[in-house]
């Protein structure tokens, strides 16, 4: 029986919470010598509040369909045709408001519970573009140009598309979820274990998560036979306990990817600097594209930061920011590596680069 051990999380929680006590004590000495540390933790500590709401969505989302989904039920219910399971996918990605940081656990879930890999990666691209939050936000922070807002979906969709396409034309050879990370499940059974003795011990996560069912070898059924019943505080209890694990998991990554962008949001300040600026529409999109990348915005929000840029980047270009920055950021990197293969996040990252920019080119010939 595999056992979950936490201590060392615990332990970076308690590491962590030292050096934060310690930059913020120190930060007026920093700022003494010019490097302005207290605007970089003011800014992350927005981001944070700005992106954990949604991340916490995202893991009790995660959590529940590790509870409550069971791979009977998604090898039953789930469309077996590829149109079908991306067009669902996408349905779920419109109706599922969370911001990209959310959706990363949330699509590692969908993988480990048997989900084709295509239609999970079509929910992981369009969920933080099109669901009605973003769409709302985008539409708050271009309120005299509605043609962005449509636009961000109009190319949000072909675009995830497109991406999941890839992987159903040109499948991985290996295994994408990384050693350890498998699809456990309070139903199921964990890898490499096919008795329902082996129920509720093993999380995805690598250790034991889901409360223990004390299944006697009596109850033991038959190869052929159903799986004991699970009550439904039961799938509660693991629901939250999954979430726990993914939360652990998620967070560091996250904080990185919010530290790093505070740190160029200050330092470049409201405008990226006037040499980034003086560029063609193509480099333009490639210049907006690298700061949706590096500046690691929550979905949700970076309209609002993109709006800054409206009176510098062309529309193409500020498209590329509002598609491709939701899709692949640093910290989207950061969480996807820690439950995928680096394999499988690369060529995910270069597919989106390649598919984001082919439209933004697009889009940029159709409006001129």
């Amino acid at each position: 029986m595999i056992r979950a051990k936490h201590q060392f999380t615990f332990q970076g929680v308690m590491v962590a919470t030292l050096l934060m006590g310690a930059a913020i004590t120190a930060s007026p000495l920093i700022d003494a010598t010019g490097f302005p540390l207290t605007s970089i933790l003011k800014g992350a500590v927005g981001l944070l509040a700005q992106a954990f709401p949604f991340l916490l969505i995202g893991v009790l989302v995660s959590g529940a369909i590790a509870a409550f989904l069971t791979r009977d039920f998604i090898e039953r219910r789930f469309p077996q045709s590829l149109g079908a399971g991306m067009a669902v996918s996408l349905a779920a990605g419109f109706a599922m408001p969370v911001c990209d940081c959310a959706t990363v656990p949330v699509f590692a879930r969908m993988v480990r519970k048997g989900i084709p890999l295509p239609s999970a990666v079509v929910f992981l691209c369009a969920a933080p573009i099109i669901n009605p939050v973003v769409i709302w936000s985008t539409w708050f922070a271009f309120p005299d140009r509605p043609v962005l807002t449509f636009s961000r979906v109009g190319l949000g969709v072909p675009v995830s598309l497109a991406i999941g396409a890839s992987f159903a034309l040109f499948p991985p050879r290996r295994d994408v979820l990384r050693p350890g990370i498998d699809g456990g499940d309070v139903d199921g059974h964990a890898p490499g274990c096919h008795s329902p003795a082996c129920e509720g011990t093993y999380n995805a996560v690598g250790g034991s998560s889901a409360p223990e069912l004390n299944i006697a070898d009596s109850d033991i059924p038959t190869p052929n036979a159903p799986a004991p019943d699970v009550g439904v505080m039961t799938r509660c209890v693991a629901m939250l306990r999954h979430a726990h694990d993914d939360l652990f998991r998620v967070v560091p990554y996250m904080l990185a990817g919010i530290f790093l962008a505070s740190s160029i949001r200050v330092l470049w300040g409201a405008n990226p600097p006037e040499w980034l600026t003086r560029h063609g529409v193509v480099l333009s999109i490639l210049i907006m594209m690298a700061l949706a990348f590096l500046s690691s915005l929550c979905s949700s929000s970076d309209a609002v930061i993109a709006r800054g840029f409206a009176t510098v980047f062309p529309t193409p270009a500020l498209l590329g920011f509002l598609v491709f920055g939701p899709i692949m950021d640093v910290k989207n990197v950061l969480m996807l590596t820690s439950m995928f293969s680096r394999r499988f996040v690369a060529r995910l990252a270069l597919t989106a680069v390649v598919v984001v920019f082919i439209a933004a080119v697009l889009f940029a010939g159709v409006v001129q």
